[in-house]
């Protein structure tokens, strides 16, 4: 299905938020769909937008209405069930406008996690996409909390965040199948300044972090 939204194509806190939460769980993949030979073109593209997340109560809360809001289009959510592991939702979206505009703005078509990059936005709106970034990717690294990512432009702007905001972290990279992973985060006693600085919605991410922080 086709649609042909109108929506605000300028950086603002809502887009950069919504941006990091694609950068970590979302996917522009590079989809094409073989049609009737009696057609012209035998070959179609599709231009569809995913986002997935083990939380369906995420997705209902924080994605779709923050999607609308901005797209002025609703996702509908899907339930991918894997054996031997706990089901994950997505949402979808077919939309060429809103697919194309992404990639404008500097998402990654296809496998985007080794090469996925930061786009050119604003500094201001810096603490919104690493929030969208975190409330995905985020999670326990040892004792604390941070990114692990196989994306070093990822793992530089978490730095760089970090850096601006005087937050205490630590980064480790590491090898493996020849390539180089990158783990950001902030030790346990130094966690909770995150929230000073970063506006992260994720309810299971905040209450992980202020549970685990030091009283």
């Amino acid at each position: 299905m086709k649609y042909d939204p109108k929506f605000n194509k300028m950086w603002n806190k809502d887009l950069a938020y919504i941006f990091g939460l694609l950068l970590g769980d979302g996917s522009l993949p590079k989809s094409f769909t073989k049609r009737s030979k009696k057609y012209k073109n035998p070959i179609q593209k599709r231009h569809i937008i995913h986002f997935f997340s083990g939380s369906r109560k995420f997705i209902e809360i924080i994605y779709i209405p923050l999607f609308k809001k901005i797209f002025k289009l609703r996702p509908r959510i899907e339930i991918k069930k894997r054996k031997g592991y706990k089901n994950r939702y997505v949402a979808t979206i077919e939309s060429k406008k809103i697919y194309e505009f992404l990639h404008g703005k500097g998402f990654t078509i296809g496998k985007k996690a080794k090469i996925a990059k930061i786009p050119n936005l604003p500094k201001k709106y810096y603490s919104y996409l690493l929030a969208g970034l975190l409330d995905t990717d985020g999670g326990k690294k040892g004792s604390g909390f941070g990114l692990s990512t196989a994306s070093k432009y990822l793992a530089n702007f978490c730095i760089y965040c970090f850096n601006k905001f005087n937050l205490n972290y630590n980064s480790t990279p590491w090898y493996y199948n020849d390539h180089i992973y990158h783990q950001v985060y902030l030790p346990r006693k130094y966690m909770k300044d995150l929230l000073k600085f970063v506006p992260i919605k994720n309810k299971d991410k905040i209450n992980f972090i202020k549970l685990n922080s030091p009283r």
